[in-house]
């Protein structure tokens, strides 16, 4: 079946999907899933519940066409489930057991209250988003049962309500084109999770994807990359886009458009090349991502009615109370070198201060224009912390997503505040550190339990500061995103996490708690026919290198209640495994993996570490030259602790260089024979890790005088490189006797051409250092 069909069959009121999984009595036993975890839920199992086959009908408020629109909703559900079609009947004119929509002026924005009998069942709300919430439960309750029998609904009194105003997620439709089916099916996993906007980032350098009637070649030559059989893209239609919006109106979803200005901007350039400072030629971005240097030209007058124009009909196009400018990653070359720019900062009188130069203050310009310009339709702004400065109006809503204390800074500056952190809630990032056998992804490490537990709530936040937090945001940049399967598994269950973040909010009750109710989200997924990664919990180690044993101490932990199993020969834990039970002392070369299983059958990320046990492991370090604050690598510790770490350069196993080489002496502590040494770097483009361009190896037998016994110029990495890499990098020599072994690891004075950040410094990272 077409992933198309899979969604619609739900939110169109199909459920023939029941019964392919979660089959067992246990799995599918009459239940509610709990997931955002609601403010009061009280089940009443020793009570009989609502059976589906005795039900006259679903009853509506008089005169009321949302709730009734409700309520035709859950009789088409049911009429799929049960060949049974309940009579929608308005209020006063219905007659037996049934189930009854209300109107409850009492409960909060959102909010719904949920009362289920053996002879009645009342879903009451204040609203329309509210009221979908309550009958979506009773619908995802009917989803967990077995269709092979009379359907019942379990006795209950729920009620619940959101703590968080915005509850979002971004989809880049840019770097990969989604279809407008594809963005119902997105909107279809939001509504799920009672998330109320969808943020559509409709233009990047990689394709412009929405019509603009005024300005058409931005979809003619914007909305496209790549010739012949490698052309792709594709853009929405003005039609399209209305259809669209109110596809997510009807699940309480608001769309907010995203058109990145002034930067990202290549799509818009290769179409009107006269926007930008130097006129081309431009092209749209071939690459998956980056910054480019060509962004709209400041200094001409046409930019902004260009901007102005675009903003206009997108307002008209839109409903929704804000409008996302962007604004982030705009580098100032363009600026710097083009007279007209330089004639407006003059003629805004704009100038260097202190923490801003006069270009900074340029962009902060054109944002102040955009701001005033969108309230006058009717619209407030919101972007990218970038666009924080001193003249953008304090009604501007900042987007923090260069992670959380941007945000506090926000809130602080008098700003509403949209918590985006890429640190919490980059969905694109990885979600387990075995990066090997998991789909491509951006940037670094982003785990569950690293998004249910992200806290803003900072201590020295006023009153006032506090309720100019309007909410949080996850998002996914597609640069290695290319259809629904990728999308699911990148979304799911990381999306259930945020979900009871960004709902339950100071209402949670720990991550341990969060993982015994994820199972029937679990189930409900696999019902639906989504994919989701298998990525609940994982094993967390310690490890103390013991220089005077000669050994290893492996301390291993996960969550309270989980058993540990592991092995040490490489093969996977299972129960009948060794248990873990004390830490481990190894004195050997081990190929450890652990596995810890959590009570309600729930597995952890498999853990593996190789130690490698070799003559500069456990032995002291000396650091001639200083490594960067926050990567010291307890002091080099790292380097001879014999363990190969992973390609994340924020786990601590790393050692990091910026601007200044890597010069360190090990103390053999007695003299040994060497014919050989290995050096482990890591190379990340785009985290700005260039690896090692040159290595020399030093040995002395005093620690004052050395004598260089190899060198080696290693490659620049290739043009266009993706993703990481961990190098191991060897150096062999004529055996010779040393008590010392001087290492010397020069990295590269500046990132390529190529890159986005050209120019700039890099940073050089090793790891394991073995000497044989």
């Amino acid at each position: 079946m077409e992933w198309t069909n899979i969604f619609k069959i739900f939110f169109i009121g199909s459920l023939l999907l029941i019964g392919t999984a979660c089959s067992s009595k246990e799995e599918s036993s009459e239940k509610y899933i709990n997931l955002p975890k609601a403010a009061f839920w009280q089940e009443n199992p020793t009570e009989s519940g609502f059976m589906l086959d005795q039900c006259a009908g679903i009853v509506y408020p008089r005169r009321d066409t949302l709730f009734r629109s409700r309520a035709i909703w859950l009789s088409e559900v049911i009429a799929r489930l049960t060949n049974q079609r309940l009579v929608v009947y308005e209020e006063g004119t219905e007659t037996g057991k049934c189930i009854r929509l209300v109107r409850q002026s009492d409960l909060p924005f959102e909010g719904f209250q949920v009362i289920v009998s053996k002879d009645s069942v009342t879903v009451g709300a204040g609203d329309g988003s509210g009221v979908f919430y309550g009958v979506q439960l009773l619908a995802q309750s009917l989803t967990l049962q077995d269709n092979g029998h009379i359907l019942e609904l379990p006795a209950c009194r729920i009620k619940d309500y959101p703590e968080l105003h915005y509850r979002g997620a971004m989809l880049d439709v840019s770097r990969n084109f989604f279809t407008s089916d594809q963005i119902k099916h997105f909107i279809d996993m939001l509504a799920v999770h009672r998330l109320n906007y969808f943020h559509w980032h409709l233009t990047d350098d990689q394709g412009w994807r929405i019509e603009i009637k005024k300005y058409p070649k931005l979809t003619e030559i914007g909305a496209w990359r790549g010739e012949g059989e490698q052309k792709q893209g594709g853009f929405y239609t003005q039609n399209e886009i209305r259809d669209i919006i109110h596809y997510a109106s009807l699940r309480g979803i608001t769309v907010i458009p995203e058109i990145d200005l002034p930067g990202h901007s290549s799509a818009a350039l290769a179409a009107y090349p006269v926007l930008g400072c130097t006129e081309g030629p431009y092209q749209v971005a071939m690459e998956r991502g980056g910054v480019h240097k060509d962004v709209l030209c400041l200094g001409k007058d046409e930019t902004y009615q260009f901007a102005k124009d675009v903003l206009k009909e997108v307002a008209d196009l839109f409903p929704a109370p804000y409008i996302h400018i962007g604004g982030d990653e705009v580098p100032r070359t363009r600026w710097e070198e083009c007279s007209k720019c330089q004639q407006a900062i003059v003629r805004y009188g704009l100038k260097d201060k202190k923490n801003h130069s006069a270009e900074d203050m340029l962009q902060g310009e054109f944002n102040r224009q955009m701001a005033e310009y969108l309230k006058t339709l009717g619209k407030q702004m919101i972007g990218w912390d970038e666009i924080l400065s001193e003249n953008i109006d304090k009604e501007t809503v900042v987007m923090s997503w260069r992670g959380l204390p941007r945000g506090i800074q926000a809130l602080k500056a008098g700003h509403p505040v949209i918590f985006s952190s890429n640190g919490h809630f980059y969905l694109n990032n990885y979600q387990a550190e075995d990066m090997e056998n998991e789909p491509a992804g951006t940037g670094g490490l982003v785990e569950m339990q690293t998004v249910y537990e992200a806290n803003w709530d900072s201590a020295d936040l006023s009153a006032d500061e506090k309720k100019r937090i309007l909410g949080a945001e996850v998002c996914l940049w597609t640069s290695f995103v290319e259809d629904d399967y990728s999308l699911q598994y990148m979304m799911l269950p990381r999306l259930a996490a945020f979900a009871e973040l960004s709902w339950a909010g100071s209402r949670r009750t720990g991550y341990t708690d969060f993982l015994n109710r994820l199972s029937d989200m679990l189930c409900f997924y696999d019902r639906m026919g989504w994919n989701f990664a298998p990525h609940y919990f994982k094993l967390k180690a310690e490890y103390l290198p013991n220089q005077k044993q000669k050994e290893l101490e492996v301390r291993l932990s996960s969550l309270e209640g989980a058993d540990i199993y592991y092995t040490l020969d490489g093969t996977l834990p299972s129960k009948s495994s060794l248990k873990y039970t004390a830490p481990l002392r190894l004195s050997q070369s081990a190929n450890l993996m652990a596995l810890a299983y959590w009570p309600n059958g729930l597995v952890s990320d498999t853990f593996k570490v190789k130690v490698e046990i070799n003559k500069a492991t456990f032995c002291p370090v000396k650091l001639n030259t200083s490594p960067s604050e926050r990567y010291r690598g307890n002091e080099g510790e790292v380097l001879v602790d014999g363990i190969r770490s992973k390609a994340f350069h924020t786990n601590g196993l790393w050692i990091g260089y910026y601007n200044e080489p890597m010069d360190i002496i090990i103390n053999l502590g007695a003299k040994q024979n060497c014919s050989k040494v290995v050096v482990s770097s890591l190379t990340d483009m785009g985290s700005y890790i260039m690896g090692i361009k040159n290595l020399e190896i030093w040995i002395s037998a005093d620690g004052k005088n050395f004598t260089k016994v190899a060198e080696r110029t290693l490659p620049e990495p290739p043009v266009q490189m993706e993703g990481k890499q961990i190098d191991n990098w060897e150096l062999s020599f004529p055996s010779v006797e040393a008590c010392y072994i001087k290492i010397m690891a020069e990295g590269f004075s500046a990132l390529p051409e190529w890159h986005s950040g050209a120019g700039e410094t890099p940073f050089l990272f090793v790891d394991e250092i073995g000497v044989y």
